[in-house]
């Protein structure tokens, strides 16, 4: 074999080792210089943390206490998610949105968020300061099925009532900007939704099988 032809193949080989290299290092690189710039975390992001601990508001079910103390902190009201440990919506809610602190830290700032099992026997107060169990305070409210998103204001008046599943945490912000701007009041809920490019959830797409893995501590 020629030695020329040897000395020319292996240059050639380092060199194109060489620029594959390069070529990857500098990809790195800028996958870097973009998450520098644009804020994003590559690793140990710390976008999510527990529903029950960080969005739900730690209480003992006192709904006229919890309106007043909403009310002293300037927020709009109380928001109540009627619940039960077998429904996979309410899983898939209380992993895939309600553990989202972008969607923690807007709803605190606005709302006394208050989970509430339809069929629970735990004691709570009512609106009127009655105290009964919180399934008997469901079928009162006259939610039978879940999920329910109930918006209450500061008066003890419901704002509005979500019926079913909010499937992404990009809708569910869309949901809380329908009520935080009284839009609630005269455009139905699907319109402003539509008009801002969110579809109504399909809670087909979310099935018992597919939640299995997903059920809170």
């Amino acid at each position: 074999m020629d030695p020329a032809r040897v000395n020319s193949q292996c240059s050639q080989a380092i060199s194109n080792g060489m620029n594959i290299k390069l070529k990857t290092n500098f990809a790195r690189l800028l996958v870097i210089m973009t998450a520098l710039t644009t804020g994003v975390v590559l690793a140990g992001t710390a976008d999510t943390r527990n529903s029950r601990e960080y969005f739900f508001t730690l209480t003992f079910g006192d709904l006229p206490e919890e309106l007043e103390t909403a009310g002293d902190a300037g927020k709009l009201g109380m928001l109540l998610f009627f619940e039960a440990e077998d429904c996979p919506y309410c899983q898939h809610m209380l992993k895939k949105v309600f553990n989202q602190t972008d969607v923690q830290d807007w709803y605190q700032e606005r709302f006394v968020s208050i989970a509430i099992d339809i069929h629970g026997d735990v004691e709570m107060q009512d609106f009127a300061g009655v105290t009964l169990p919180s399934k008997v305070f469901s079928d009162q409210q006259g939610v039978f099925l879940t999920p329910v998103i109930s918006f209450v204001d500061l008066d003890g008046e419901e704002m509005y009532r979500h019926l079913g599943m909010i499937a992404t945490p990009q809708e569910f912000l869309i949901l809380g900007a329908y009520i935080d701007g009284g839009h609630y009041r005269n455009t139905q809920y699907d319109d402003y939704a539509k008009a801002r490019g969110v579809m109504k959830s399909d809670e087909t797409l979310i099935t018992p099988a597919a939640e299995d893995d997903e059920k809170t501590d």
